[in-house]
C-alpha cells in the first residue's frame, strides 16, 4: 500500500480479503472538555484494549454539512533536538473545519522505536470513535502519522462486521523507519514550517478554510484541550 507524502493521495480499501478476528471497540464515555473561542466542540474519551485504555481528544467544529474528517495517531514527537506538540497542529485543522482525532502517546525519534507504530486495532477504533462523535463526510478522511500494518496485508482496516468504519481517502505519513519519505516527514514536523506545509496539503485535499501560519507558532490556542 503506498503512503501519501504531501504530493499526492492514495485510496485505501475497505476492507481486506482475509478474515480478521472481530474484536469490538471498546470506548470510555466521552466526556465534554469546553469549547474553544473558534466554536469547535472539545471532547475526551478512552479507547480500551486489551493492552490498556489510551486516550483520545476529539475536535469538532461547529457546522450543519458533513465534516472532513483526521486521525492523528500521536500527540507529539520527541526528536534528537527538539519536540512538538500535534496537539497544536490538530488545532490547526480543527480551527480550518475538519473534525479530528488525537491518540495521547509520544513518538520517540532518538532512535525510532518500531513498538510506538500503534496497533492497527487501536487506530480503527480511533477512526471509530470519531465517526460516532461527529458527522463526516466519507469521501475526505485523513490520516496523519504512523500506520503500521493497519490496513495492508493481513490487518484490514475494517473487518466486515466492524461498523461504522473509517476508511482514509489519504494519508500523511511519519514515524516509521520503513521508508525515506516518512523518515524525513517526521523531521519536518519537528519544525512549525514543516507543520504548516503539511497542514496546507490536507487543507486542499480535505477543502479547509485558509490555515494561517500563526495558528502552529501560537502557545495558547489549544490550552482548554490540554
Amino acid at each position: 500500500m503506498k503512503r501519501l507524502v504531501i504530493v499526492g493521495f492514495t485510496v485505501f480499501g475497505l476492507v481486506s480479503s482475509c478474515t480478521a478476528e472481530f474484536r469490538p471497540c471498546k470506548f470510555t464515555s466521552a466526556s465534554s472538555a469546553g469549547r474553544h473561542t473558534e466554536d469547535v466542540a472539545v471532547l475526551r474519551a478512552g479507547i480500551v484494549e486489551d493492552s490498556g485504555e489510551t486516550e483520545a481528544t476529539i475536535l469538532i467544529p461547529h457546522n450543519e454539512v458533513p465534516l472532513p474528517g483526521v486521525l492523528i495517531s500521536h500527540s507529539s514527537i520527541h526528536g534528537p533536538t527538539s519536540s512538538t506538540d500535534l496537539l497544536r497542529f490538530a488545532w490547526a485543522l480543527a480551527r480550518a473545519g475538519a473534525a479530528v482525532v488525537i491518540l495521547n502517546g509520544i513518538l520517540e525519534w532518538d532512535p525510532p522505536r518500531d513498538e510506538l507504530v500503534r496497533d492497527p486495532h487501536l487506530m480503527a477504533c480511533a477512526g471509530q470513535l470519531l465517526l460516532l462523535n461527529a458527522r463526516l463526510d466519507r469521501h475526505k478522511l485523513l490520516v496523519v502519522g504512523t500506520q503500521g500494518r493497519w490496513g495492508g496485508g493481513d490487518t484490514p482496516l475494517c473487518t466486515p462486521r466492524e461498523k461504522p468504519c473509517f476508511a482514509p481517502t489519504a494519508a500523511i505519513g511519519f514515524g516509521e523507519r520503513g521508508g525515506v519519505a516518512e523518515s524525513s516527514n517526521t523531521t519536518r514536523m519537528l519544525t512549525v514550517e514543516g507543520q504548516l506545509e503539511m497542514a496546507q496539503w490536507a487543507q486542499e485535499h480535505l477543502e479547509l478554510r485558509q490555515i494561517k501560519p500563526e495558528w502552529l507558532a501560537a502557545t495558547s490556542e489549544h490550552e482548554d484541550a490540554k
